[in-house]
């Protein structure tokens, strides 16, 4: 499974807002000058987040967009839950109902294990661990 190209950019924006989180709100137009995201989309990204209470929005001139709670208390899952919806890789993961072969079906293991597969690795990084990856690995070259 692919994610989405709101995903993708909700990781760059969540990210931008993230490592400023000691500084207050971001601006809108700074994530978008600083990540390339066209603002109309960005806007929508930031609507699923707020509405999916990874994010709050302070209005008036040092307003801009926060986190809720610490980089540290937010798994990069919530945050991929709140613009992909549901990982399972099949429908009958999420409803069982849809499919009336799900007690003979010799593929629903496989798919059951590739959803817990990715949940897990999503749910064991917080947006504080790719904020101080990300550090870690740029080492400014000041060579001539």
């Amino acid at each position: 499974m692919k994610f989405s190209t709101k995903c993708r950019y909700g990781a760059r924006a969540i990210l931008e807002i993230a490592k400023n989180y000691e500084n207050g709100p971001v601006k809108r137009k700074d994530i978008v000058k600083n990540q390339q995201i066209s603002d109309s989309y960005l806007e929508n990204i930031l609507i699923s987040l707020r509405n999916n209470g990874i994010i709050d929005t302070l209005r008036g001139a040092n307003g801009g967009y926060m986190l809720r709670r610490p980089p540290e208390e937010i798994t990069f899952l919530e945050v991929v839950l709140a613009l992909e919806g549901s990982l399972a890789p099949v429908d009958c993961l999420d409803n069982p109902s849809l499919c009336d072969k799900i007690d003979q079906c010799p593929t629903r293991d496989i798919w059951k294990k590739i959803h817990i597969a990715k949940e897990k690795v999503l749910r064991n990084v917080t947006l504080k661990e790719l904020i101080e990856n990300r550090k870690e690995t740029y080492i400014p070259n000041y060579s001539i």
